[in-house]
């Protein structure tokens, strides 16, 4: 129970008591908390005092009150260090989660601009366009878009259903990401991207444009990932050094 007396102020309290719960799974994530009548008369504190516990707990990311429905705990969102080097699946398993994906496009087209000027081609010259849905946990979570230059034209051969797309490319050719340039900004779900992804066309997404080098800065492949930002922080190290 809260301790009337405590020079902790009662809402800190309640919110402790409840990111607790959290934290050792007495609520566990999609789960709706008591709604605030009831939480006020468990606890014995203010309608106030609770709201502001809860408001707390929702800029921490926690929970989430849904109108007319009440107040759920959300599901812990993925973290992605964007200064290393890393595949989507090594991330999911430095995480504890289970990488999957669905291949969408596997296909030769000719380069639009943008591609071309980062790959270093001719405009209009074939590259190779992989597309997959990538799931964590069996949730799809990112949308990963890749054109990769036609001397990998062998990837057309292959398929990328819950495989690595790079462990393919290092045991075929050699060749595997020694850097990569990366631009992050926001973007809206179109429908398609929408109803891969489960969520509303029109909804805040993140987009991650990059384009990946090997060890002698030739261009690997350069692509966009489109990525649910419920579902991801991206995490970004800078230092003057």
């Amino acid at each position: 129970m809260l301790k009337q007396d405590s020079m902790t102020p009662l809402y800190v309290q309640l919110m402790n008591e409840v990111e607790n719960s959290i934290k050792n799974g007495e609520y566990k994530p999609g789960d709706k908390l008591l709604t605030e009548s009831e939480m006020a008369k468990k606890y014995g504190v203010s309608l106030i005092t609770v709201r502001k516990a809860i408001g707390s707990l929702m800029e921490q990311g926690l929970v989430v009150r849904k109108q007319g429905k009440g107040t759920f705990v959300t599901k812990p969102k993925f973290a992605r260090n964007m200064k290393k080097l890393q595949s989507f699946s090594e991330m999911c398993e430095q995480m504890g989660v289970t990488p999957g994906a669905k291949m969408l496009v596997n296909r030769l087209v000719p380069a639009e601009a943008k591609i071309a000027e980062a790959l270093g081609i001719e405009l209009g010259s074939n590259v190779v366009h992989i597309s997959r849905l990538r799931y964590a946990d069996q949730e799809p979570v990112q949308i990963e878009t890749s054109y990769f230059p036609l001397k990998y034209a062998f990837l057309l051969d292959a398929k990328f259903d819950d495989n690595s797309l790079f462990d393919h490319l290092r045991e075929k050719s050699g060749v595997q990401v020694a850097s990569s340039e990366k631009m992050i900004e926001l973007c809206r779900a179109t429908a398609e991207e929408a109803s891969l992804l489960g969520v509303k066309k029109g909804d805040a997404m993140l987009s991650v444009r990059s384009t990946a080098y090997d060890k002698n800065g030739e261009p690997i492949y350069a692509g966009a990932q489109i990525i649910n930002g419920d579902r991801f922080t991206l995490y970004v190290y800078e230092t003057n050094e």
